[in-house]
């Protein structure tokens, strides 16, 4: 079976159901699914929509609002773990086993400060209490996320590689390289280096076969996750869902056959 997933956020304006029927109809085998609270489907009808499509869940992705209070004194910052707690409780609840999360917002987030990890502290305990992995995505800033994935080392820490974001906010680090052997989550999408665009792979610069070459020899034995999204770049206007998603899974199996390959040898 051709592991092939596709983000359940892509731009286009439909509901859950009609999303996940076109991204069955078109082959593919797993979601990212979203797990902030801004869908109209509650968290228990996306499970259920995905169980009615037969598309797995390979593993949620937490709400990325107000992240930066995490690393402030002040009670927003409160919320936001109990935010946390809760998503990862939902996760154990649906048996979803991984949930990306992101560890701030934006260019210039707060240090990384006594507070916050402390409140770091507390997520970590609660996802090993119930088994759920957080994979932390590399972002714009890239101090937060080698903080945590340096200072925690638990089956409970995992890192979630994003290729857009490595290609325009952190060309000069390889996250691969640094955290191959705790590689827990994948995000694909290509981009020009000039913004974080979310094309399909290929229909930007990143070089690929790098890529590919690192997954291979990374942790990594999840599916191949693309996440694309149809109203970042123009170079989508004018073809419809299924024509996206189409292009989106192809680009998926292409990379799902290079990485395979090279896997063999």
């Amino acid at each position: 079976m051709n592991k092939i997933g596709i983000t359940t956020i892509n731009g286009y304006s439909l509901t859950m159901d009609e999303r996940m029927k076109a991204f069955r109809n078109v082959g593919f085998h797993s979601i990212l699914l979203w797990w902030g609270d801004d869908e109209i489907e509650s968290k228990a009808d996306r499970v259920a929509l995905a169980d009615k499509y037969n598309l797995m869940i390979e593993n949620a992705h937490a709400s990325t609002d107000g992240l930066n209070s995490l690393w402030i004194d002040s009670i927003d910052g409160e919320s936001i773990v109990e935010r946390t707690k809760q998503c990862i409780l939902e996760c154990k609840r649906f048996n979803i086993r991984t949930m990306v999360m992101h560890l701030t917002n934006g260019s210039n987030p707060p240090p990384v400060s006594r507070i916050g990890i402390y409140r770091m502290e507390q997520i970590i305990e609660c996802a090993e209490n119930n088994q759920i992995a957080l994979a932390i995505e590399n972002m714009r800033v890239p101090e937060h996320v080698k903080f945590v994935l340096d200072t925690y080392h638990t089956p409970s820490i995992k890192f979630c590689y994003d290729s857009g974001h490595e290609h325009y906010w952190s060309p000069d680090i390889d996250w691969l390289s640094l955290y191959s052997d705790r590689v827990g989550a994948i995000h694909l999408s290509d981009n020009l280096g000039d913004m974080d665009s979310h094309l399909v792979p290929f229909d930007g610069n990143i070089k690929w076969q790098r890529i590919i070459e690192k997954l291979s020899k990374s942790s990594y034995t999840g599916t191949i996750t693309i996440e694309a999204e149809k109203g970042s770049s123009n170079l989508y206007d004018d073809i419809d869902l299924d024509e996206f998603l189409v292009r989106a899974y192809k680009s998926g199996l292409r990379l799902y056959e290079m990485i395979n390959k090279l896997r063999i040898k």
